[in-house]
């Protein structure tokens, strides 16, 4: 017969009807702006988990987030306050109860923790504890169906247990889980015993609750526990959040604070109050490597294809087949020859530009980039005279092949000689390749001013509301040895 931990919080903490429930969760989940959304999956959350009158609003901008999103598994990390515990609690129901209908259990996954030091099987704990159900609702309001729950009340952990427990918990995440941590932050006030302060109550509490919230920002677990041992925050779920981002932090993540407010912040008195914040920390993806260096091969099969495409545009021909011209010349169209990837072609003549197109990123092959922007070149460049085919002999080529754009913060990141550079200020843009600055032998700030001005901006425009992004390429040009 399946156990099934009925709801203790219907009617109280939440609606025990499921349409009143369901009207009051939906209200919270519009609350949610997608602008807020950090980039990549979320692996790990932190939301509040008093009474839906107080919390539920900041609850629901971090879940409107997670909306129709999809996960096997969903691990909730939550303290105990029903019960002093000496391992993690897990629970051996089958299935959490609320208004909304059963949550299913991943029975599987707790009898494998459980058979681990840091963890032992307590349903006592879970009996009368509030922090993992009031999160029901909200899940099965928000995420895709389907999803099963790991219930975990976590107590202060030794430095062995909780590494044991972070292990466990890194092969869940590996697997795809969403680590859910419950927690309020500092319950201020004489009824938590906790009044450290009391004047410019407001600003201090933000304050001490923003000492707890930048460690698990910037995924620092130690500095977390050092901080909760220092400041004496009254965080509940201090221990939960310090186990969830322990261990290695994925290589890209990203984090946001979605929501912070306070009980006090209702009506202004804060002589009572607890504070609430939700976090998402995100898996983005990894950004593009660098393509290998082509080969000898193939930078000259490039040239070649470059100097077909315009010599086709200037005597009004038909433009060359990238394919074609590779089997003529035993050039295997490789993976580096196919990808996605920006690319200019400079044609210059008497050692003086006369034509120079290209594609910043890759919104096409590098073949067909070099094809297209080679008759572009050729017949489309606004500042110049269409090449005619009594010109052909005199004209040489030159081919930048680029890597991916990477946005920087500032000036400071650019490498003259290295980088080229994609200068953005409102509709304004313009771009040098790396080869510009130290062929006119200027320093960073000379490149930026005439950067600017090629932008059609002042030239000081790069020096205030200006975003930058760099590249590096690979030049081939056919006065090379």
């Amino acid at each position: 017969m399946a156990t099934i931990r009925p709801s203790i919080l219907s009617g109280t903490w939440y609606p025990a009807d499921p349409q009143r429930l369901t009207e009051m969760v939906s209200g919270f989940l519009a609350g949610a702006d997608p602008a807020q959304h950090p980039a990549g999956r979320p692996y790990l959350v932190v939301v509040p988990h008093a009474g839906y009158t107080y919390s539920g609003a900041t609850a629901g901008k971090l879940y409107g987030l997670l909306a129709g999103d999809t996960y096997d598994t969903v691990v909730i990390l939550a303290p105990p306050h029903r019960k002093a515990l000496g391992r993690i609690a897990l629970s051996a129901a089958e299935a959490f109860a609320t208004p909304l209908g059963r949550v299913p259990v991943a029975c599987d996954i707790v009898q494998r923790l459980a058979a681990e030091p840091a963890f032992a099987i307590d349903e006592a704990a879970h009996r009368d504890e509030h922090a993992i159900e009031i999160q029901l609702p909200f899940l099965q309001a928000s995420l895709a169906a389907g999803f099963r729950i790991v219930p975990m009340l976590v107590p202060q952990l030794s430095a062995a247990d909780r590494a044991t427990a972070a292990d466990q918990l890194a092969e869940l995440r590996r697997q795809g889980a969403l680590l859910i941590v419950s927690t309020d932050f500092t319950h201020y006030g004489a009824s938590y015993g906790f009044l450290p302060f009391d004047e410019d109550v407001p600003r201090r509490l933000e304050q001490l609750d923003t000492g707890a919230i930048l460690p698990i920002l910037g995924h620092d677990p130690e500095a977390l526990i050092e901080y909760g041992e220092r400041s004496g925050i009254t965080m509940c779920g201090l221990q939960a959040a310090a186990l969830a981002i322990s261990g290695q932090a994925p290589p890209n993540y990203e984090a946001a604070l979605i929501d912070y407010s306070r009980s006090g912040d209702r009506d202004g008195d804060y002589s009572l109050s607890v504070s609430y914040a939700a976090l998402i920390l995100s898996e983005a993806a990894a950004p593009p490597k660098d393509p290998r260096r082509l080969s000898s091969a193939e930078r000259a099969y490039l040239l070649q294809l470059a100097r077909a495409a315009v010599s086709a545009a200037a005597r009004d021909e038909e433009p060359p087949d990238p394919a074609a011209l590779a089997a003529a010349q035993g050039v295997e169209l490789s993976e580096e020859l196919t990808a996605q990837r920006g690319a200019f072609v400079t044609l210059t003549s008497a050692g003086k530009l006369r034509g120079c197109i290209g594609y910043i990123e890759g919104i096409k092959s590098l073949i067909e980039a070099v094809a297209d922007n080679g008759r572009s070149a050729a017949v489309s460049d606004p500042r110049f005279a269409p090449v005619e085919a009594a010109e052909l002999a005199q004209i040489s080529i030159e081919i930048s092949a680029l890597t991916p754009l990477r946005p920087v913060s500032g000036p400071e990141a650019i490498e003259i000689g290295r980088h080229g550079i994609v200068l953005s200020r409102g509709p304004a843009k313009a771009v040098f390749l790396p080869q510009v600055a130290t062929e006119q032998g200027w320093d960073r700030d000379t490149t930026l001013t005439h950067l600017a001005l090629k932008a059609g901006l002042g030239p000081d425009g790069w020096k205030s509301g200006a975003e930058f992004a760099i590249f590096e390429a690979e030049i081939m040009a056919e006065n090379q040895s």
